[in-house]
């Protein structure tokens, strides 16, 4: 059933009321660990929560049932497969870190319906039955990965005491505070987001106890190449009023910088957003502004209309997404002047639709089956509308990006309708359209970095400890102001930045083998001079050693000498029993073969006979007097097979000693080029650096000392940020 279906089934009044009360209790037991405490805001936190809790607990005893329906208990439901389960990621939680960002501050009543429905099947079958199924279970952030081990792995949580998110977060993420721009523009502010991830394998090794992870190159399934292997980039050239445009947003920027403007008439999101669809068409911010022949609109319209006319006998289809003009929009769409234009070009009317005119279930299913039948043949729409759930991938040869969506998952989820299972063209293409000068390169360049960082976490690589995370819906200041200024410098930032992190990773795994081939062959001439000295005792003990097999058995227990195995091994047995759960030293009992007898208690309440010559032989105590004697024979008997062992082992550990030997000190392959990085991100970093642009005549306006004096904080700080942010990068 759908998801909306779902969420319509009732759960019984008894079940909420109980997690309610039992979220109450959780709650008050942590507002008191923290009532001594100075956390006054996590304690009005908690009291918000409890209060949130307490108020839906009321309206659900306030109900009276308008239809007596069947609840979802009553229905037997005793599994659940729950697919594109990212969509429910979106689970309340109480945290005392409400002042930090980067983290999901969201909570839907979906989520929570999903919740209880889970908890309610997984405690029919011991913690299990509920299988989630996505292709995109990190969207935007990793502290989502809580979330799915909240639904999945309640107990595992529990058992480590990380069910809250703090413990969680305190354990695999570190909250980062990094130098910003200050809002005066004379140096940087400290700004803490929590954006770094530690403990990376431990946390991988926990997630993947309920996760199997099939990314598309363990897969490798039949689905159609791409051209040329990655995306088509076609650039738009920016106009000179979309220059004009941009330069007016850094201007707007700078005073949302300077605190000069209330943040609800203007800010860095507006800001965004606004340059982002001015990227796209000048028109969805100035209705007036001419249509560009260049614009990346037209690239577009003369790009679809190419394949539509060369694929007419196979009557190929084509996807064309866009999120930020829709037809339903006031105003000039982009969707309405494409489709017309498509028309103008000769591609009938019937061919071309949008999927926003197409709102029900059934009228859905029946546009696809159109697109699949090859009738229709150009389908615009959005990553929400078109996302997942989209199968219409049998004749599609062309997919088009018009924007740059936020999230790595959304472009997952767009070219996963033509990069798919089922479509019968072996070669597919993907093109990006970037207006230059425009908020756009710089859009992908960070949807590409955040999705390298997803995809290291996805594909289990043990090799990271520390993981830095990206997650941010608007631009800053610095990039902005980049941006207008039209400076390549940015994307390059961007590049050199995100290489720069993967080679630190790959340094950081480097130093880390160099330190473990260095305990390693610390450990191996160790164990090579143990086990020689062992071997040396043992040839001693070998001379001392009395035969004691058959008939000439004999043994010495407590100062009497018995020849009679059952009477012996009974003894022993007896003289055990009193050692168990006693812990101290080895109790002497008496001589065999040649050797010293003790009694060794051991902790989980068994106890050992030990053969002490030059070197201590370890016996079991069995369940019988003539099984614990016949362990004791073996022991004494078996030395000569200990002397084989030991030969083998020095072999082996001074093998070892070689090889790693010819390890240490092996310098890191790609120092040269992580130097080279190094200084290219100062570099670039030193010509980035916003402060030092000021407007001319705001310096002639300063005197001399006053701009010494700034001049040198600004170094002091910019030398501070650059030490900064070096350091973040060799900790990655």
């Amino acid at each position: 059933m759908t998801h909306s279906g779902f969420e319509r089934i009732p759960l019984a009044r008894e079940t909420q009321e109980r997690f309610f009360e039992e979220q109450i209790h959780e709650l008050e037991m942590i507002k008191r660990e923290h009532a001594d405490s100075s956390n006054r805001r996590l304690v009005k936190e908690i009291e918000r929560a409890k209060k949130r809790l307490e108020a839906k607990l009321q309206a659900l005893a306030a109900e009276h049932k308008k239809d007596n329906t069947l609840t979802f208990e009553e229905l037997g439901v005793d599994r659940l497969f729950v697919d594109e389960a990212h969509y429910f990621k979106n689970l309340f939680y109480v945290t005392k870190m409400t002042r930090i960002a980067g983290l999901p501050q969201t909570a839907s009543e979906r989520a929570f319906d999903m919740y209880l429905k889970v908890r309610h099947v997984q405690s029919l079958n011991g913690g299990g039955g509920v299988v989630f199924a996505t292709g995109t279970p990190i969207a935007n952030s990793m502290a989502e990965m809580f979330t799915m081990q909240r639904y999945l792995q309640p107990d595992d949580l529990k058992k480590h005491n990380l069910h809250h998110f703090d413990s969680w977060a305190a354990t695999f993420g570190e909250p980062v505070t990094a130098m910003e721009l200050s809002p005066d523009g004379a140096g940087y502010r400290l700004n803490t987001r929590f954006a770094r991830f530690i403990n990376v394998p431990e946390l991988m090794q926990m997630f993947r106890q309920s996760a199997d992870v099939q990314t598309a190159a363990m897969l490798n399934l039949p689905r159609p190449k791409l051209d040329g292997e990655k995306p088509a980039i076609r650039n738009a050239p920016a106009t000179d009023e979309l220059k004009e445009f941009v330069q007016s947003l850094a201007a707007r920027a700078e005073k949302v910088k300077g605190g000069r403007i209330d943040p609800r008439e203007d800010n860095m999101l507006k800001i965004t957003s606004e340059g982002r669809k001015a990227a796209l068409d000048l028109r969805l911010i100035t209705p007036t502004a001419p249509d560009e022949p260049q614009g990346k609109v037209n690239l577009a319209v003369e790009n679809i209309h190419r394949i539509w006319q060369a694929t007419a006998v196979e009557r190929s289809a084509q996807l064309v997404f866009c999120d930020l003009s829709t037809p339903k929009d006031k105003g000039f769409s982009v969707y309405r002047d494409m489709g017309e234009k498509l028309e103008r070009l000769g591609v009938p009317t019937r061919e071309i639709a949008f999927i926003q005119d197409h709102d029900s279930d059934a009228s859905k299913l029946a546009l696809f089956r159109d697109v699949r039948a090859g009738k229709v043949r150009v389908l615009f729409g959005s990553t929400q509308k078109m996302g997942s759930g989209t199968n219409v991938q049998e004749r599609l040869i062309a997919l088009h990006h018009l924007d740059a969506p936020w999230r790595p998952a959304d472009v997952e989820q767009r070219e996963g309708r033509i990069l798919r299972q089922g479509n019968k063209n072996a070669v597919v293409s993907v093109f990006r359209y970037v207006t230059e000068g425009s908020f756009d390169a710089y859009m992908w360049q960070t949807l590409e970095t955040k999705a390298k960082f997803i995809a290291q976490v996805m594909s289990g690589d043990m090799t990271i400890r520390r993981l830095e995370d990206l997650d941010s819906a608007a631009l800053t200041y610095a990039e902005v102001k980049a941006i207008a200024s039209g400076n390549p410098l940015v994307i390059e930032k961007a590049q050199v930045d995100a290489e720069l992190m993967r080679l630190t990773r790959l340094r950081s795994a480097h130093a880390e083998e160099q330190y473990r081939i260095r305990s390693n062959l610390r450990r191996a001439h160790e164990d090579a001079e143990m086990f020689a000295s062992r071997l040396t005792n043992l040839r001693q003990d070998l001379t001392l050693r009395q035969d004691t097999s058959g008939d000439r058995f004999s043994i010495e227990l407590d100062g009497q000498e018995t020849n009679n195995r059952g009477i012996a091994g009974e003894l022993i047995l007896r003289r055990a029993e009193k050692l168990k759960n006693r812990f101290g030293d080895d109790v002497r009992i008496g001589r065999f073969a040649g050797f010293d007898l003790f009694l060794r208690p051991s902790f989980n309440n068994t106890v050992e006979v030990v053969v002490r010559g030059k070197n201590s032989y370890a016996a079991r105590v069995t369940d019988t007097a003539l099984g614990t004697i016949r362990s004791l024979e073996a022991t004494v008997q078996g030395l000569e097979e200990r002397v084989t062992k030991l030969e083998s082992d020095i072999a082996d550990a001074h093998k070892r000693t070689k090889e790693l030997g010819t390890k240490v000190g092996a310098p890191f392959e790609k120092e040269e080029h992580y130097q080279r990085l190094c200084r290219r991100q100062s570099e670039i970093e030193e010509q980035l650096d916003l402060t030092k642009n000021q407007a001319p005549s705001q310096v002639e306006a300063e005197s001399t000392e006053t701009v010494e004096q700034k001049t040198s904080e600004r170094r002091s700080h910019k030398n501070h940020h650059a030490r900064s942010s070096h350091r973040a990068a060799v900790h990655v």
